[in-house]
């Protein structure tokens, strides 16, 4: 059986490809957070501007609604206040709900609604700052946060084997006679459950990121044209040469690579009772 971050990484894959994910899902990340890449972990590093890395934050783009269910083997079925519905084993007649099942192992119900994306307004402007950051103290184990994609809410739900089942209690708004999928990622809880694996609900969450990089190839010319870089040239600071500013402006992508997620090293493999949500 595939662990929980396995099954959700390759779920999302299918719009979210090349983006980064949050793990575990209650984490947060802010765009112009400062990430280190070392021997295979990720860490924090403060934020651009702790770096003296000034960048615009561009407005907010609204997303669709993101729903997944794995090859269709997700069925679902919805329950209005005030009817019965035969096989429920804690939603009342007087409940809002739902209930989930799961027909084979490995599958995964991912649904995430108010999905909103920000990012780095001015690509040109951050290339030309990190390199003259990477003049001086910025190096090639560093990503800068450059795009995120946050959520109102969101719920992550996997099968821990075939047949498993939740029944959720939802709540409805105000005269609201049907549920719809996204309807999930409300306020909702989970009332009963068998054989689930991870049970993730959350709300004001950001699911998707992406992180740039100075380009490995740019240190290594840098250092053959102009010799070791900053602080070890010497007492007296050397500028950085306006070339490299220039060719930052004029071509941020001979500068910066996005880092995809085939980089993003996996986590620190935990039990599904030992992450966010669990009981």
């Amino acid at each position: 059986m595939k662990d929980s971050y396995e099954l959700y990484r390759h779920a999302v894959d299918d719009v979210w490809k090349g983006w980064w994910v949050c793990w575990p899902l209650s984490g947060r990340v802010e765009v112009g957070q400062v990430l280190e890449n070392v021997d295979g972990k990720v860490r924090t590093a403060g934020t651009l501007g702790e770096r003296g890395i000034p960048f615009v934050p561009r407005p907010g783009t609204p997303h669709n609604d993101y729903t997944y269910d794995t090859q269709g083997s997700v069925s679902l079925q919805f329950k209005a206040a005030g009817v019965a519905m035969d096989g429920l084993a804690a939603l009342a007649v007087a409940d809002f709900g739902a209930r989930v099942t799961f027909e084979k192992g490995n599958s995964a119900l991912i649904v995430y609604r108010g999905l909103t994306e920000t990012g780095v307004a001015d690509v040109r402007a951050l290339a030309a700052a990190l390199v003259q950051r990477g003049w001086d103290d910025w190096d090639d184990t560093l990503l800068a946060v450059t795009d995120v994609v946050a959520a109102d809410s969101g719920i992550v739900l996997t099968a821990a084997e075939s047949g498993a089942s939740v029944e959720l209690r939802l709540q409805a708004g105000a005269g609201q006679a049907q549920l719809g999928l996204a309807d999930l990622a409300g306020r909702t809880s989970v009332a009963w459950r068998r054989r689930l694996g991870l049970k993730w609900l959350g709300t004001d969450t950001a699911p998707f990121f992406r992180v740039v990089r100075l380009r490995k190839t740019w240190f290594g010319k840098v250092e053959k044209d102009y010799g070791p870089r900053q602080p070890g040239r010497g007492a007296a600071p050397v500028p950085v040469p306006p070339v490299l500013l220039e060719e930052a402006y004029d071509d941020p992508a001979s500068v910066l690579e996005t880092v995809t997620s085939d980089e993003q090293p996996p986590p620190v493999v935990l039990s599904d009772e030992q992450l966010p949500g669990a009981p």
